[in-house]
């Protein structure tokens, strides 16, 4: 669970920025308050802002940390990450920190990085009183210098430390390095970067559900989630469905590639290829040393009662989207990680996205979390969120972004946030130009 976040110098956040995800006094929806640890955090928040104002930017921040982690590397152009309307930033380096629980621990981690590499980063167990410190690594004079919490006497301590600090480029993650090389030393760092592996989710709008035929073609109590979910929004789809499919949907060289990475992976790996005559996902799988192929299909039911079948091609874009969030959904509900979506409605109807969000949000036993971005101003009603869990960006005249909560306003829980926040009162909003002054008739 993310507890806080906090980015300096990279996309819109010129000077340190916090979003953080802790509760205030507010009394509506107490079960979206949680322990952990020592500190109690919430389950939801929704973020709103103009167009460029920078909300997108908090999903992209967090998603190039997880990104790095999983590579064990820095691996974008980082000149292009900093923020570019002040000259000064260019030649400053990125930092990004993340507080986070997992599994009885909050962890907190940063790195600070340039062109050159790392230079700084720093993982610890925190508590109210102090930080346990886990590992630091510096650099002075271009020379890394890392301290490890490590068991044994000062001289094998000292002699792994630099062992580690010759080992580990300058570029590479600490992180992600310790984690992979040494995982029975170093359990606690091992247990932070699995969060960032399996417990943090990112859906951008590109994202793809890819895994959603393998999900219901091997595990029914995600199939019964899936579709009990899906013909609750009344998409007109009754159920989804896996269906094998006859290999001429590729040609025998698109056969013999695919059997070759299956071969090269896990036993009961499947893999996934997009038909380009139709444009159809399928799922491919190695079988008893045949290629077996599926493909999901959606269900509808006719004026007579039958069941007729279609393509998920032939769906609209809006359900599409629908159907990509379910496997991230039925997770949060049942299992505790994080789900950070950009532009949640995006192809979605208003009242759709709405009783998604209302089912989420009146459910006492979701154990996940929910971070999202949106425009869509239905949502924003004290019913569905609490105060503390609305939050807005603004862009200032330095057109750097900032965050603020509903809750440093004070606010009737009966007052109407949607019409207060269309008229401009919270801010948020995009100040739009007088149409007499660009000659609109």
């Amino acid at each position: 669970m993310i507890i806080r976040f906090t980015a300096k110098n990279i996309f819109s956040f010129k000077a340190e920025t916090e979003f953080q995800m802790f509760p205030n006094k507010a009394s509506q929806l107490p079960h979206h308050k949680f322990n952990v640890g020592e500190y109690e955090i919430l389950r939801f928040s929704t973020i709103y802002g103009a167009n460029g104002a920078g909300k997108s930017n908090l999903i992209k921040s967090i998603n190039l940390l997880k990104s790095f982690a999983t590579k064990g590397k820095i691996t974008a152009e980082v000149k292009t990450l900093k923020f570019k309307l002040d000259q000064l930033c260019l030649t400053e380096p990125i930092s990004l920190a993340i507080e986070f629980y997992s599994n009885l621990r909050v962890f907190y981690y940063t790195i600070t990085f340039d062109e050159n590499g790392i230079l700084y980063e720093y993982l610890a167990e925190t508590t109210k009183k102090e930080d346990l410190l886990i590992f630091e690594r510096t650099i002075e004079n271009g020379i890394q210098n890392i301290q490890l919490n490590l068991s044994g006497n000062d001289e094998k301590k000292k002699y792994f430390a630099e062992f580690v600090a010759k080992s580990v480029a300058h570029y590479e993650l600490l992180l992600t390095y310790l984690s992979k090389k040494f995982p029975d030393d170093f359990a606690t760092v091992k247990q932070a970067y699995s969060w960032f592996i399996n417990q943090l989710v990112v859906i951008t709008v590109r994202t793809e559900a890819k895994g959603i035929t393998k999900l219901l073609a091997s595990n029914t109590k995600t199939k019964e989630f899936i579709n009990k979910f899906i013909s609750s929004l009344n998409t007109g789809i009754n159920q989804l469905e896996v269906k094998k499919v006859e290999r001429n949907y590729f040609n025998q060289e698109d056969i013999n590639k695919i059997v070759a990475d299956l071969k090269n992976r896990k036993p009961n790996t499947w893999t996934i290829f997009t038909c380009h005559e139709t444009g159809e996902l399928l799922t491919l799988s190695l079988e008893n040393g045949e290629v077996v192929i599926r493909k999901l299909t959606a269900n509808h039911v006719s004026n007579t009662g039958e069941h007729v079948e279609f393509g998920l091609e032939q769906e609209s874009d809006g359900t599409k989207r629908l159907i990509d969030y379910i496997p991230a959904l039925e997770k949060i509900i049942n299992k505790e990680i994080v789900c950070l979506i950009d532009e949640i409605e995006r192809s979605i109807h208003p009242l759709t996205i709405k009783e998604m969000i209302k089912k989420l949000s009146w459910n006492e036993n979701m154990k996940g979390q929910l971070i999202f971005t949106t425009h869509e101003s239905y949502l924003l009603d004290q019913k569905i969120f609490r105060p503390d869990e609305i939050w807005f960006v603004q862009k200032d005249k330095d057109g750097s972004s900032r965050f603020y909560s509903l809750s440093d306003y004070k606010i009737n829980h009966s007052v109407d946030i949607e019409n207060g926040y269309l008229n401009g009162r919270f801010g948020g909003i995009p100040f739009l130009s007088n149409l007499k002054d660009l000659n609109w008739q």
